[in-house]
């Protein structure tokens, strides 16, 4: 009986040894032969699923935007819609060793979508996706009416903040307790006392 192969699931073994390379050495360190060796298959085998260094780098970038939008639509929710917009934003944050992996490799990406069209548009997935989570979240606060504002510019300010507090926390320029007191004042600037 033929063997039944999972061809997402090997693309998403690739995508992993590619984050993990990037981790540990760059996202310069990766190539298919270096993805071989941390994954245990061959280079030929990399190359059916995906063909080109590009294609590689593009792929892992474009599943870890997938995965984290997958992620925090996964997040529970209570009856509490503020309660469960600040667990969201908190999951953003490299706040925890998954979250910080996650985001140590994304920064690698970001560095390199400045110049690669490929991996500005898998960024761009994220970014959307993000920004359009916010917008949902706010509008749906907004409805309640929860909101002090418009919904897209606290969104642009919710957002802005979110990624700022990502980096310093990544560069250990601010802590976990502080960070999540930035996230209280960017909720309470954008809804009603």
């Amino acid at each position: 009986m033929p063997r039944i192969v999972d061809h997402d699931q090997r693309r998403r073994e690739l995508a992993t040894a590619v984050w993990s390379i990037v981790r540990t050495d760059g996202l310069g360190a990766v190539s298919i032969r270096r993805v071989a060796a941390e994954s245990g298959w061959s280079t030929g085998a990399i190359r059916h699923y995906l063909p080109s260094h590009d294609e590689l780098i593009s792929f892992a970038a474009t599943e870890m935007a997938r995965q984290a939008t997958e992620y925090v639509a996964s997040l529970p929710r209570t009856d509490d819609p503020v309660a469960d917009f600040r667990a969201f934003l908190l999951a953003t944050l490299p706040l925890n060793e998954e979250a910080r992996t996650f985001l140590e490799v994304w920064l690698a990406f970001i560095g390199a979508a400045v110049t690669s069209n490929d991996l500005s548009d898998a960024h761009g997935i994220l970014y959307r996706d993000l920004h359009t989570g916010l917008l949902q979240w706010l509008t749906a606060l907004d409805r309640r009416g929860l909101l002090a504002g418009d919904p897209e510019p606290a969104a642009d300010l919710i957002h802005s903040g979110i990624d700022g507090l990502a980096v310093h926390l990544l560069l250990g320029q601010t802590t976990a307790e502080r960070a999540e007191s930035v996230v209280d004042g960017l909720l309470t600037a954008v809804l009603r006392p």
